[in-house]
């Protein structure tokens, strides 16, 4: 059966990562589209409330709510859903946007390794909101999960292995968890969009570690992957790449074997530390 149309104005959304980049973006393509009861979740204070105080300011009868918390803690998604219930709000649209990616070599420095935090937040966090939130849509036929992924998924990715191999991860989980709520007619949206490369908030030419010929497919803006998220999520979209050139350059890729793949983002990116020697 075809799925309710999503009425954004009668709908509460959660977005993680929500004080800048992707994340922020999203939230303000949410409030433009109807939201009214927005949940900012990230773990700098500062960021949150300026990010929360300018969205609120853009928008009349925008509630914008914040909730400091560091994902990569094993209690903090039940945090997030305590707080929201004591407000007595309930979770319609939510959006797995937090994340970040380290250049470095897996298992080199044991002491500094990111390893398992970066597979906590992107992995654990997004399937802990989702099976506290997620019955709740379900009960209320409403709603639905939007995933940010990454292009990175599609291939093994050296020096960032265990980011592209968790965004992998939630390719195939998000999918799945999509058919299963269609056959099962729910009502409910599992939506996924890709983007490629991003103008965020870390370094480099994206504001990303430097990438190579890679990032000459090109450097997306936040605001228009926030404008395909949204739709994405409204079309239900299994996965939604950013852009034809991101499509076609991750087509000609795929043709090509895995190990052919990782030898190539390896050379294009360069060992961490020695990218301009």
């Amino acid at each position: 059966m075809a799925l309710p149309d999503l009425d954004f104005a009668t709908s509460t959304a959660l977005v993680t990562g929500g004080s800048s980049g992707i994340g922020r973006a999203i939230a303000e393509e949410l409030v433009a589209r109807g939201v009214r009861q927005l949940v900012l979740v990230a773990r700098t204070e500062d960021k949150l409330k300026k990010a929360a105080d300018e969205i609120a300011a853009s928008t009349t009868g925008l509630t914008a709510r914040t909730i400091k918390a560091d994902l990569t803690s094993r209690n903090a998604p039940e945090k997030v859903q305590q707080d929201i219930q004591a407000w007595g709000w309930n979770i319609d649209i939510l959006v797995n946007d937090a994340g970040f990616g380290r250049k470095y070599v897996f298992g080199e420095d044991f002491q500094n390794d990111t390893s398992l935090a970066c597979i906590d937040l992107i992995v654990r966090a997004v399937v802990e909101l989702s099976l506290r939130f997620l019955p709740g849509m379900v009960e209320r036929r409403k709603g639905g999960i939007l995933n940010v992924g990454s292009t990175a998924c599609y291939q093994p990715v050296p020096y960032t292995s265990i980011y592209a191999a968790s965004k992998a991860f939630i390719l195939s989980w998000s999918q799945a968890v999509r058919e299963e709520q269609r056959h099962r007619d729910t009502g409910v949206r599992i939506a996924q969009i890709v983007p490629g490369v991003t103008e965020t908030n870390l370094d480099g030419k994206g504001h990303g570690e430097k990438r190579g010929p890679i990032e000459w497919v090109g450097v997306d803006q936040p605001a228009d992957v926030a404008k395909a998220a949204v739709d994405a999520l409204v079309e239900n979209a299994a996965a939604k790449v950013v852009g034809w050139n991101n499509w076609a350059f991750h087509s000609g890729m795929n043709v090509l074997p895995d190990s052919a793949k990782a030898m190539l983002v390896s050379a294009s990116r360069g060992v961490p530390g020695e990218e301009d020697k």
